[in-house]
């Protein structure tokens, strides 16, 4: 005998939850630029053009003899640790990592083009105050050490693009969010003060790893200081704008810092 309960369907709540979800997302061009599929068409071409171009220029030349970026290397040690390594695994873990996120994220599969364009110019205004800071304090190279001396111009264009990427994967993206989540999720703070102090940390982080043990340059207060004002103000525009607009503020930076005599 078989009891009503048992023929009763399955219930269907997740399902029309999920639905409601896609049906209340918004298209419009603040809410669309957030989600990781459109970070990845966005960002795809500059990833592409950096390891294309290093590929070019140096795929010859002895990984230690290359001009690096230390987020980079950062990346390829952490995956040495697994017994992974390859010299192309930083730029495909960006795409991986954003696939991931558009997989396990309720967003629909879909992108806008003309949007493209918007995040382009907005990146641009977005790095405006990171010059106007390094022009009054009349540090034209300070964010910029990604320049490497005695290397190329063309080096140096694809370091600026490679740093606006891996900086900002490893020290936005990565340390941002754990960091969120120690001190928000896990350690109890309250959204406000625990996003301040992820911020703090984040940027002191993203300025120190330019110096000895992870980077290569020296010392300088100044420069330290710019370039932690400098972390947390795309630390600011991570949270706020998002992982693609965070990284091509940081790239147009670069390469205007690096154009400006």
């Amino acid at each position: 005998m078989v009891s009503r309960q048992a023929t009763r369907k399955a219930p269907k709540t997740q399902t029309k939850r999920h639905r409601k979800k896609r049906e209340l997302l918004s298209d419009n061009y603040w809410d669309v630029t957030h989600r990781p599929l459109q970070c990845l068409v966005f960002l795809l071409p500059l990833v592409l053009a950096y390891e294309i171009g290093m590929a070019l220029l140096h795929g010859q030349t002895p990984i230690e003899e290359q001009p690096g970026l230390a987020a980079r290397q950062l990346l390829q040690w952490f995956f040495s640790l697994f017994g992974v390594k390859g010299l192309y695994l930083p730029g495909i873990a960006v795409v991986v990592v954003l696939l991931i996120w558009q997989i396990v994220s309720d967003y629909p599969w879909r992108f806008s083009w003309h949007y493209l364009v918007g995040m382009a110019g907005e990146s641009i205004l977005l790095a405006m105050p990171l010059l106007l800071l390094n022009e009054l304090i009349r540090r034209s190279s300070a964010l910029s050490g990604v320049l490497v001396p005695g290397t190329s111009a063309f080096d140096n264009l694809l370091l600026s693009v490679g740093a606006g990427i891996y900086e900002e994967l490893v020290f936005r993206l990565i340390i941002v969010t754990l960091l969120t989540v120690l001190l928000i999720d896990i350690g109890g703070l309250k959204q406000t003060p625990g996003i301040a102090l992820t911020v703090i940390l984040s940027s002191l982080m993203f300025a120190a790893h330019h110096y000895a043990p992870v980077g290569a340059d020296g010392w300088s207060s100044s420069e330290f200081a710019f370039r932690a004002a400098a972390g947390a103000y795309l630390a600011a525009v991570f949270v706020v704008r998002g992982f693609g607009l965070a990284v091509g503020c940081h790239v147009f930076y670069d390469i205007i810092a690096f154009a400006m005599p």
